[in-house]
């Protein structure tokens, strides 16, 4: 058999012709791991401008980072690229031995090639990957022109990067459309930039964080996989507190360590994030409660809840958080919330508010509220903050609060609001004000009724105990009147 027909020649032959194809048509993605391929469908989808990875590492985060780039550069003849790291020397260290790697086995009528003198990769369809480090301005000669995507690598270590993303890049993609994606492992303080671009990635559906443990789980189904549970164990006994350790919950869990001498709510750890944030089943019987923080340059935030009385814990179930709303425009919002919100699985009518509290930075505002649109708000005290907070905070840690996920704003507040040095005040951030949330939800525990039971009496029985509340759902038979109806069944059946 000659060398020509041998199968297995024949297989690799066809297996090298599988790939130029895809190299050919931009499509890189067989070169990713699973958790890297996570990383890159989230890019893909996401319809923010700009968008976050939080990632650990010893994941590849350059290696998708330039995978991403070098698709677009085949993909769109003559795009640009403007990929920058901390330091110009890292161009070297990093880039290029990525690259090398990723063009390993790229046709040569696709294939870049580097420029040493400009910094960048030339692709033979006339698109460029131009590099930059932020250390020395060196940003500064990616000024000007068009870029249809921006990425910086280890976001969290550029000096000035608020200044690199809004001064340097965002005016390029203006006119091209072009997105910018920021990738890091958690800077070693919290008041870094990144932190900043990460809350409000949070809120706009942008912002994905992979840990150390997401990879060795995505990992799983591969037969030789890089990450294994027992090579993470190797790494923990590196660090002097193991996985408790500072140094190894920031580079592998990628927490964002706040210190905790100014964390506003320094029990809001991801481990409590985890308990507390949550879908939780209405109970057929509640009170409601809607809750206010007034803005002027912050955010008016408005949140709305109910007591489950039965188990004990208030329910944050939905939240409003805007800036410079006219306030006809907000009693609709707040009104139509309710109604989603407040809405009875028994008699399937809203259930009105048992008190809308709130503070009292705008009394214009709250007379129309009440004068116009009938949405009646009660001013709360606000004589001492630091008790108010102290008492969020227990409740908070005692699992006493329940937080629906779609509350984007108050879980980022409650993550990284910080006070300032008075001690007094919050810190104000960018992009997220005042952290106004945190005092909204303050606002709101001070002023439940814990006392007050919301179940009617013998819970649905009638006046004979030979009548019953027959349940309209399968989830109410299930769940509440299960608990509520089984004895009186028992009763009734025994005396018969």
């Amino acid at each position: 058999m000659s060398k020509k027909n041998n199968p297995d020649n024949l297989r690799l032959k066809q297996v090298k012709e599988a790939r130029d194809m895809l190299w050919r048509q931009g499509n890189l993605t067989w070169k990713l791991e699973p958790h890297q391929k996570t990383l890159h469908e989230f890019f893909k989808k996401a319809k923010s401008k700009t968008i976050v990875w939080n990632a650990s590492r010893r994941l590849g985060k350059s290696y998708t980072l330039l995978t991403l780039a070098i698709e677009q550069c085949i993909k769109h003849p003559g795009s640009i690229i403007k990929y920058i790291t901390p330091e110009q020397k890292m161009s070297k260290t990093i880039v290029r031995p990525n690259m090398q790697e990723i063009l390993e086995d790229c046709p040569p009528d696709v294939k870049p090639e580097y420029k040493s003198n400009d910094g960048l990769y030339l692709f033979p369809n006339g698109s460029e990957i131009q590099l930059a480090g932020t250390d020395n301005q060196n940003y500064n000669k990616l000024r000007g022109g068009s870029a249809h995507l921006c990425i910086v690598d280890e976001a969290g270590f550029c000096s000035d990067l608020s200044t690199v993303v809004r001064s340097i890049l965002l005016p390029t993609t203006i006119t091209t459309g072009g997105k910018i994606l920021l990738s890091s492992t958690p800077p070693e303080s919290p008041d870094h930039d990144f932190v900043k671009f990460i809350e409000k990635a949070e809120l706009e559906d942008s912002y994905i964080i992979k840990t150390i443990d997401d990879a060795v789980e995505d990992s799983k189904s591969l037969a030789k996989p890089r990450l294994t549970a027992e090579i993470i164990e190797t790494y923990e006994k590196e660090y002097p507190k193991g996985r408790d350790d500072v140094e190894f919950r920031r580079e592998f869990l990628c927490e964002i360590i706040t210190d905790m001498s100014s964390a506003v709510i320094p029990e809001f750890t991801s481990e409590l994030e985890k308990d507390i944030v949550c879908n939780w089943p209405k109970p057929a019987y509640f009170d409601a409660y809607v809750s206010m923080d007034i803005g002027y340059r912050d955010l008016t935030v408005v949140l709305f809840a109910y007591y489950d009385f039965k188990n004990g814990v208030l329910v944050i179930e939905d939240e409003i958080a805007v800036k410079e709303m006219t306030t006809d425009v907000l009693a609709e919002a707040i009104r139509k919330k309710e109604e989603a919100v407040f809405t009875s699985s028994i008699s399937k009518e809203e259930i009105k508010p048992r008190l809308r509290i709130s503070d009292n930075n705008n009394l214009i505002m709250l007379n129309d509220l009440t004068r116009i649109h009938g949405l009646t708000f009660t001013t709360t005290k606000k004589d001492d903050k630091r008790a108010a907070i102290n008492l969020l905070r227990m409740e908070l840690q005692n699992r006493k609060i329940l937080i629906n996920p779609r509350c984007r704003t108050l879980i980022t507040h409650l993550k990284h609001g910080t006070w300032a040095k008075n001690k007094n005040e919050f810190t104000r951030s960018r992009d997220k004000g005042h952290y106004d949330a945190i005092d909204a939800m303050a606002y709101m525990i001070r002023n439940v009724d814990l006392s007050k039971n919301p179940y009617p009496k013998n819970y649905g029985l009638g006046s004979s105990q030979d009548i019953f509340y027959v349940p309209n759902s399968t989830q109410e038979k299930h769940s509440e009147w299960s608990t509520f109806l089984k004895p009186a069944l028992r009763k009734v059946i025994k005396r018969r």
